[in-house]
């Protein structure tokens, strides 16, 4: 979140005497790794992964904006993951760690996107790779967010989501603090807040899952 650093670790610190279970899980995955993809975690908020993986079956298809630990965590819950990136580089690094892994299950794609403007995001393969009808569709990867934009590839990703998301089905948006407007457009019946530490954060995150 857009803390000073004294206050984001007020925070953490905050966070750990009312939930102190999470302190090794932290210490370890922030102090002693390099990245997420290192660890393969999601970059997400603790509870919010911890449900996912609950709750994912070896029948659940997902579709993530966005590549990274996520990518290798999530193969090994459900039957396929589609992957969309859009660098270039990033998209080597995650292919080599699969392929490391061993992961069969995964495509990662390389979409060109366009975030010069709205409409010009709205035409890019980046938005539209997702085309065909997903169990769990992950809203993260590129965007336009900032105080100076007056639109939000994410948003625009989420509504997307809705379109293309199987009934039972839910959308995870990461980072949920920054796109208050998504609560507001979506359509889901219920909506679950996970605000918590995460792996090699450094400070606390919230995550969001609209359930349908």
């Amino acid at each position: 979140m857009y803390l000073s650093n004294p206050r984001r670790i007020q925070l953490v610190f905050l966070y750990l005497i009312r939930n102190p279970w999470f302190f090794p899980r932290y210490l370890k995955d922030c102090y002693f790794s390099k990245s997420p993809l290192e660890k393969s975690l999601p970059w997400w908020a603790y509870e919010s992964i911890d449900w996912v993986k609950k709750n994912l079956h070896s029948s659940t298809k997902v579709f993530e904006w966005g590549s990274g630990g996520s990518t290798v965590f999530l193969s090994r819950l459900c039957q396929k993951v589609v992957s969309i990136e859009n660098n270039e580089k990033w998209l080597k690094w995650v292919l080599d760690a699969l392929d490391k892994k061993s992961i069969q299950n995964v495509s990662v794609l390389l979409r060109e996107t366009n975030l010069a403007s709205e409409s010009q995001f709205q035409n890019s393969d980046y938005l539209n790779a997702l085309s065909e009808k997903f169990d769990f569709i992950v809203v993260d990867g590129e965007d336009s967010f900032g105080p100076e934009m007056t639109w939000s590839a994410r948003e625009i990703c989420f509504k997307r989501a809705e379109e293309w998301i199987n009934p039972e089905g839910f959308i995870l948006v990461d980072d949920s603090w920054r796109y208050p407007k998504i609560r507001k457009i979506s359509n889901a019946k219920k909506v679950i807040r996970f605000e918590s530490i995460g792996p090699c954060r450094q400070g606390i995150t919230t995550t969001d899952l609209h359930f349908y």
